[in-house]
């Protein structure tokens, strides 16, 4: 099959784990539950690795998970990188975030460039968990309770 002909891979994932329960930041790049809310990643490219000049796919949606995660839809065109997505290669996925920031050092502006695939994500539970409509993650977790730790795991390769 040609690379023309090559059907995309669907993957949906997490972009952005929810943000902690205090509210605050962990990391000046990360987003506030009204951000995660706010934020509209349709049309973005997805890059593998951060690097512009390898664009692999396009964002098709965003919305705000039920656990305040930052969720995505994405296609994946080049055969290339569908196959390190599809071996276990390249399961991570990371928000490029931009910041403008003040004179003293704060954050004036944060905005979303573009989303990566890449092997690991900096944010914990930042992972592809489908692909064409099929599970591809498991998280077991053990507490009696709901509102235990979120897990955050590799997934199997």
């Amino acid at each position: 099959m040609s690379a023309a002909t090559t059907k995309p891979l669907a993957i949906r994932g997490v972009a952005h784990p929810p943000p902690p329960r205090h509210g605050g930041r962990n990391n000046r790049a990360d987003l506030t539950r009204a951000e995660i809310d706010g934020t509209d990643l349709k049309g973005k490219k997805l890059l593998r690795e951060h690097d512009h000049g390898d664009e692999v796919g396009t964002v098709l949606a965003s919305w705000q998970g039920r656990d305040g995660s930052l969720r995505i839809a994405a296609n994946v065109d080049d055969p290339s990188a569908i196959e390190q997505v599809k071996r276990g290669e390249m399961r991570g996925l990371s928000l490029g975030t931009s910041m403008i920031l003040a004179a003293d050092g704060s954050v004036a502006y944060r905005g979303q460039d573009e989303l990566s695939i890449c092997e690991e994500g900096k944010r914990p539970g930042t992972w592809i968990d489908t692909m064409d409509g099929k599970s591809c993650l498991a998280v077991e977790c053990f507490s009696k309770s709901r509102a235990g730790a979120r897990a955050s795991m590799h997934p199997m390769r």
